[in-house]
């Protein structure tokens, strides 16, 4: 047999002309070194560090190492998958034997990969991990059911396979001049498997796109790698990874057009010249300027140790969507023509960054049925392209995948590598979500990023928790007063306190909780832009029916009237900003009471495209500009108390956990501005049920703890103002720290008891879950089949949508499925009731289409709704779509549940989603 003819012979893409093996490879390679070469130099020193080599060692290492990932393809398993293929290679002299058992490359890549690598001299455990990690490349590691099928395919083979593969690996050796590293110990760091693990995934989307690198090239042409490395080059261009170029320094005002306030001007003096990537945690109430300082301290960071970006993680999507815009600003003031990427399920809908799609539009990575160009397409869109661009703006849930057992977690986790990640608002989390924030920031430093926490209300629990997950160990807990800001780089250890930006004394008024006399309490405080914020979409509802019958208030009718009113000039530039395009001038958006008020409900359950204008209706009459009515009601639940910018006259708000309260009181005279006379001082409504009842019909008791509640009725029983600041920590410390039921009320004692001893049980097994679920510590990136984990097994997609399963993701709660309301009209379903938009439900569904659908889209959990639709199968065509693949079909008007717990889901086009009794 003559070697190179038959390693000629081996094929890794078919067709005519089809694409060798070795010229896969070599491409795969080339990729992966234009990707490197392409990165600021500390991203390829981290390269050189994890492998005891200079940079350009070390990237010709890793770039074998990622030719490699396709080993497993020169087998007689793979080369007989394609009847021309296989006669190929049979004619070349490489025997197929009969009768073979299906076994995916990527096993097979890890189980020859352990024995060429150690035969080559690398160290055993080093082989394994790079092995497994390799293998992994299709996103997940194999299973040992996997692994056991491979050995047995092996077994049969002739020892001509080995001569060939032994070929392979050493012309990949001379054509790219690597050299084995040294490394101490014979082990590889979790960190650096990981670097190889998740650039060799990138390098293949990319190599395997037949637009880049065309088929049938001679890979053993003597200029073919120079060519592959032009081609990565063009191919990296076509989708927007731009080499890396380092800002120039820039002073606070140059970058804000505003002098610094206090936390803004302490962080140079905070941060110093940092040496290595630090964890800066910001506590500050509302009002204080935490994002303007966390860019601000990007910047520095980012200069300071040539960082390759940012990723901002939100608590949600409406906190991701008021953010972008303020990001895009910023980044333009510092870059040119800056790609800044938003990253959340519903992105598509924001107008902004819609329109920054359509203007640049990356090129489409390939997408031709097979599995691996799906993959790729999905990741290169714009569902997902924050987490490997250099800057994007997102959810929290987005970084936290990279910790979890998904598919192709790592990649989330390498995108993440070498930037600053500013996470915000981590109070909002329970202690599961806590938990992967824990693992999250361990991964962070041991990949070289930076990242930055800010909080207005944080336990000094979870204050600990979080700086000890950075440093691996215990830190001094003394940080000063509130508000603050703290700086850990290696063991140091550097604080100041802040004088607060405002210092705001609100009136506590208690209201009873029935929505009559919450919707009577609102309209005796007009005029006046109010707010009220309820703890259940079904009780905002009702609260929105309550303040009377209206007349529907559209777009059209909306610019009219505000049109008039001072301010209004500008409603045109308001206008603009929203998603309202012509044809969308009859949308609703509230309504008009008889006295000319208007009233705004704003929730999650409206369809996706209704909730993003609602979203923006909102930010523009109750935002900092833009015109403001002199008579308005904006009712909304959770949606609003994180991060967006609105600024009410008075706020009305449940009964909540103390930490939120604070945070939906800094929606209260949030800026300077005129105000009604009976408003000129904030006060907050507060409504606590009778009795403290909150079960049923409140429902509070599954939306928060009931000790929590009743800890939170009792530190501020007796109080008729709250001071921000000041009385901030101490409230937080009675709540969270001090629970003692012995110190409640005789007759509420026991009930305090009880429900503290469900929490510890509740926060126990949270825990447990974060530990077990996630990579909770760094040496269990390739422990996938520990301990028989579940997500394991069932190795879920990241927009997985099964039932048994969506709990081991970001969020524990009840099952939840995104639908498509479709309206019957004769005998079509319709996006629209009308009947003037046909939902497409076989064959192709257009890119138009999809995206009309995905607009539509809303996330349920009212049992059995979830449960029973993910029973059933999406539509065909819905299948066939990466958009639309989790949706399910919804019929409006159909009956979920029965007996007394039947109800018929409707869609209001005030409302919303409704749940009506049968």
């Amino acid at each position: 047999m003559n070697v190179k003819e038959a390693v000629l012979a081996l094929w890794a893409k078919s067709g005519d002309p089809f694409h060798p093996l070795l010229a896969h490879m070599l491409d795969a390679a080339a990729v992966a070194q234009a990707v490197l070469f392409r990165e600021p130099e500390r991203t390829r020193a981290l390269y050189a560090q994890d492998w005891g080599l200079s940079p350009e060692e070390a990237v010709a290492w890793v770039a074998l190492l990622v030719g490699l990932h396709d080993l497993g393809k020169a087998s007689p398993v793979f080369q007989a998958a394609w009847e021309e293929g296989a006669r190929r290679v049979q004619a070349a002299g490489l025997p197929l034997e009969e009768g073979l058992e299906w076994v995916a490359h990527g096993v097979l890549t890890e189980l020859l990969l352990k024995r060429l690598l150690k035969e080559k001299g690398l160290p055993e455990r080093a082989a394994n991990d790079l092995a497994a990690a390799l293998g992994a490349h299709h996103g997940f590691l194999a299973s040992p059911e996997e692994k056991k099928a491979a050995r047995r395919q092996i077994k049969q083979e002739g020892p001509l396979w080995w001569e060939v593969r032994g070929w392979l690996l050493e012309e990949l050796f001379r054509k790219l001049g690597a050299r084995l590293p040294n490394l101490e110990g014979g082990e590889a760091r979790p960190e650096a498997v990981l670097r190889v693990m998740a650039l060799a995934s990138f390098a293949d989307w990319v190599a395997s796109d037949p637009g880049f690198f065309p088929y049938g090239r001679d890979p053993l042409a003597p200029d073919y790698f120079g060519g592959a490395q032009d081609l990565a080059a063009k191919a990296l261009d076509s989708l927007g990874w731009k080499p890396f170029r380092l800002p120039p320094r820039r002073d606070f005002v140059e970058l804000f057009s505003f002098a610094p306030n206090p936390l803004q001007g302490a962080l140079p003096q905070v941060l110093k010249e940092p040496k290595a990537p630090v964890f800066l945690l910001v506590e500050a109430p509302m009002g204080m300027g935490k994002t303007e300082a966390a860019l601000y301290a990007h910047h520095l960071l980012q200069r300071a140790l040539h960082h390759r970006g940012l990723y901002l993680g939100l608590p949600t999507q409406a906190t991701a969507n008021g953010l972008f815009p303020r990001v895009q600003a910023f980044l333009e003031r510092v870059l040119e023509r800056p790609e800044v990427q938003l990253q959340h399920g519903t992105a598509l809908l924001n107008p902004r960054y819609a329109g920054l799609l359509e203007r640049a539009r990356p090129a489409q990575v390939w997408d031709e049925g097979e599995e691996g160009g799906a993959v790729a397409s999905a990741w290169f869109s714009a569902r997902k392209r924050a987490m490997l661009a250099p800057y994007g703006v997102g959810t929290l849930d987005q970084a936290l995948l990279g910790v979890l057992r998904v598919k192709h977690h790592f990649i989330r986790l390498w995108g993440l590598m070498n930037r600053v990640v500013v996470l915000d608002e981590v109070h909002a989390y329970d202690v599961y979500t806590s938990g992967l924030l824990l693992s999250l920031l361990r991964w962070l430093k041991a990949l070289g990023s930076s990242a930055i926490v800010m909080t207005a209300t944080l336990p000094p629990s979870r204050r600990r928790a979080l700086l000890e997950a950075w440093a691996g160990k215990a830190l001094p807990q003394d940080l000063g007063a509130y508000p603050r800001v703290a700086v850990v780089e290696g063991e140091a250890v550097r604080h100041a306190s802040l004088p607060p930006a405002r210092e705001v004394e609100l009136a506590l008024e208690r209201v009873p909780v029935g929505v009559e006399e919450v919707a009577e309490a609102l309209k005796e405080a007009l005029p006046g832009a109010l707010g009220a914020i309820a703890n259940t979409v079904d009780r905002a509802q009702a609260l929105y029916l309550a303040l009377g019958e209206g007349t529907p208030l559209t777009l059209e009718a909306l610019a009219s009237r505000l049109g008039g009113i001072p301010g209004g000039q500008a409603w045109e530039e308001v206008r603009r900003a929203l998603p309202a395009l012509p044809e969308r001038k009859d949308e609703v958006v509230g309504k008009v009471l008889s006295d000319g008020t208007l009233v705004f409900l704003l929730h999650a359950r409206f369809p996706a495209e209704e909730r993003a204008l609602r979203e923006s209706v909102a930010l523009a009459l109750f935002g900092k500009g833009g015109p403001r009515p002199e008579r308005a009601i904006l009712v909304a639940t959770q949606v609003v108390e994180q991060s967006l910018d609105l600024d009410f006259d008075l706020l009305y708000t449940d009964l909540a956990p103390v930490d939120l309260l604070f945070q939906r009181s800094g929606r209260l005279h949030r800026h300077e501005r005129p105000r009604p006379e009976k408003h000129a001082g904030p006060k907050l409504l507060l409504g606590v049920p009778e009795g403290l009842d909150f079960g049923k019909p409140l429902y509070w008791d599954s939306v928060y703890e009931d000790f929590v509640l009743l800890a939170t009725w009792r530190a501020l029983e007796g109080k008729a103002s709250l001071r921000i600041p000041q009385d901030l920590e101490a409230l937080l410390e009675e709540v969270y720290e001090a629970e003692d039921p012995g110190s409640f009320p005789g007759g509420l004692r026991e009930r305090a008891r009880k429900s503290l001893e469900r929490l510890r049980e509740r926060r126990d097994k949270e825990k447990a879950h974060a530990e077990k679920f996630s990579l909770s510590s760094l040496d269990r990136l390739l422990a996938y089949w520990d301990e028989g984990a579940l997500v394991a097994q069932e190795r879920l997609e990241d927009d997985e949508e099964k039932a048994e399963t969506q709990r081991l993701l970001t969020r524990l709660g009840d099952p939840s499925v995104a639908v498509a309301p479709l309206f019957q009209v004769g005998n079509g379903l319709f996006l629209d009731r009308e009947g003037r938009r046909r939902a497409p439900l076989e064959g192709e569904v257009s890119r138009e289409e999809a995206e009309a659908l995905f607009r539509r889209a809303v996330r349920l959990s009212r049992f059995p709704l979830p449960q029973d639709l993910l029973k059933e199968e999406a539509p065909p065509a819905w299948r066939k779509s990466g958009l639309l693949r989790g949706l399910r079909l919804l019929e409006v008007g159909r009956v979920f549940g029965s007996g007394a717990g039947a109800f018929r889901v409707e869609l209001d086009p005030e409302l919303g989603v409704v749940y009506r009794p049968v």
